[in-house]
């Protein structure tokens, strides 16, 4: 009888023992599943603001460029306008406002550079050819669009060393899933050489 006593303690010392063990094996990975979560939550969290951080940089370099194309374009408008006015016929290729825009492929960016390029050379050309018309008004205008030139290639420096920051990182997991679930997409470079 001692011994049929004897055993049954000993299973249930055992069972008692096998769900102490059980308990803490559940707890234990708990514990695991918990600090998993929280590091995914952490590494996720850490992705998507230097995401939407590189993005808001490349957007607002690509802004810059925008406004300063629209004002180039305001001052080629009044320089045509000034030159018009004094009975200078001006061709059509000149007056024409190629569109340069982040959104082009860059072969159709290069391409509408080149045609922007040219029609600023003949449009300074016609300045030159007309040295009685340079008042001080239009070496004003002239000196402007010239300046806007210039600060275009160095906006357009500044936007492709953002946009390429910001493409590197999202070229690499897990900035890459992040960025595919957010729809944000690789940028264009912006082709402006000056």
């Amino acid at each position: 009888m001692f011994s049929f006593i004897s055993e049954s303690a000993d299973k249930s010392i055992f069972f008692a023992a096998s769900s102490d063990n059980t308990r803490l094996a559940v707890e234990a990975f708990g514990i695991i599943v918990i600090v998993f979560v929280v590091f995914v939550g952490i590494i996720y969290l850490r992705n998507l603001f230097q995401i939407t951080d590189l993005d808001v940089k490349a957007k607002n370099a690509g802004g810059h460029i925008d406004t300063l194309i629209w004002d180039m374009n305001f001052n080629k408008g009044k320089i045509i306008n000034i030159f018009e006015e004094a009975g200078i016929k001006i061709p059509a290729e000149v007056k024409k406002e190629p569109m340069l825009s982040l959104g082009m492929s860059p072969a159709t960016q290069l391409y509408n550079y080149n045609l922007m390029k040219e029609a600023e050379t003949a449009l300074l050309s016609i300045a030159d050819e007309n040295e009685s018309l340079k008042d001080e008004k239009l070496i004003g205008l002239l000196d402007k669009y010239k300046e806007i030139h210039a600060e275009l290639g160095i906006a357009s420096e500044k936007y492709n060393a953002a946009a390429k920051s910001f493409n590197s990182y999202i070229s690499h997991f897990p900035a890459s899933f992040i960025a595919d679930k957010k729809n944000k997409k690789k940028r264009n470079p912006f082709v402006y050489t000056d």
